[in-house]
């Protein structure tokens, strides 16, 4: 491993929050595709919204165990 590698940046993947307020089931989705919202983003939406939980769970987490306390 050379230190380029070592101090290079690591990609991260910046998650995009659903339009808000969700659209209800049996709605056309947001995307315009001309599906019901349940066939076609209700899935990757609440999968997302999760994603986003969990990482602001870890940060105020991280901010718990600050050592400036």
């Amino acid at each position: 491993m050379s230190l380029f590698n070592m101090f290079k940046k690591k990609p991260t993947t910046e998650l995009t929050p659903p339009p808000q307020p969700l659209p209800q089931r049996n709605d056309d989705c947001w995307c315009g595709s001309g599906l019901k919202y349940k066939k076609c983003h209700a899935d990757k939406d609440q999968q997302t919204l999760k994603a986003i939980r969990k990482q602001e769970e870890k940060a105020k987490a991280a901010m718990r165990r600050s050592p400036f306390r």
